[in-house]
């Protein structure tokens, strides 16, 4: 009897999907063209993979992750696709974890991120181009997007962070901490930093399980 893979050829390779063992590697795809990075590409790849995931059951999937960051709204994509996902998923972070891709990470049921991936968080570049109306009504739309990426930061390293335990902060006062972080500037982490703050559950060991 042929295994579901058998009908996907180079699933792996050319999807990052591995339905025997419900993995997803969410990977940037890099051409001559374009720059690697989450983007259209990368949304529609994932949407179809975590699809054909859950459609064959409802036993967790677990996501391999690296990326630079990249779209805003390709990455909220890709976020609500794993937060709305009836499947418990593990985001296993390595390499590095920047910008939009700390943001996904939080949509996991569980984060974890391997010894040596760096972890950087930021608000990221706004492209103001455009007459001026145009500028000032996408400068508002991102002044919401960045306090929903703040909102989203501050939910999970309320619940799990232990710095933020340790100061027995409330919710408001982890937003402001993180806020004052990001205004900064980049914002690097090892990845027992990002789980001391909060942005990922644990750091990855042999003898971890899921």
């Amino acid at each position: 009897m042929k295994k579901q893979s058998d009908n996907w050829n180079s699933d792996v390779h050319s999807y990052g999907l591995d339905i025997d063992n419900r993995i997803i590697y969410l990977q940037e795809k890099e051409d001559d063209t374009d720059s690697p990075g989450v983007d259209y590409r990368m949304v529609q790849t994932f949407v179809r993979n975590i699809n054909i995931l859950q459609s064959a059951s409802d036993e967790p999937i677990t996501i391999y992750m690296q990326t630079l960051g990249g779209c805003w709204h390709s990455g909220m994509g890709i976020y609500d696709a794993i937060s709305l996902s009836r499947c418990k998923s593990t985001i296993v972070g390595y390499s590095q974890i920047c910008s939009m891709g700390t943001i996904i990470m939080q949509a996991a049921s569980k984060r974890v991120l391997m010894p040596n991936c760096v972890f950087m968080c930021h608000y990221g570049s706004t492209d103001l181009s455009g007459d001026f109306l145009s500028a000032q009504n996408y400068a508002t739309v991102d002044k919401q997007n960045m306090q929903t990426m703040v909102d989203i930061y501050a939910e999970r390293c309320h619940k799990s962070g232990a710095y933020f335990k340790e100061r027995e902060d409330n919710l408001s006062k982890v937003k402001t901490y993180i806020k004052r972080k990001m205004k900064d500037g980049d914002w690097y982490m090892t990845a027992e930093q990002a789980v001391h703050f909060g942005f990922a559950d644990q750091v990855y060991n042999k003898n971890i399980k899921w």
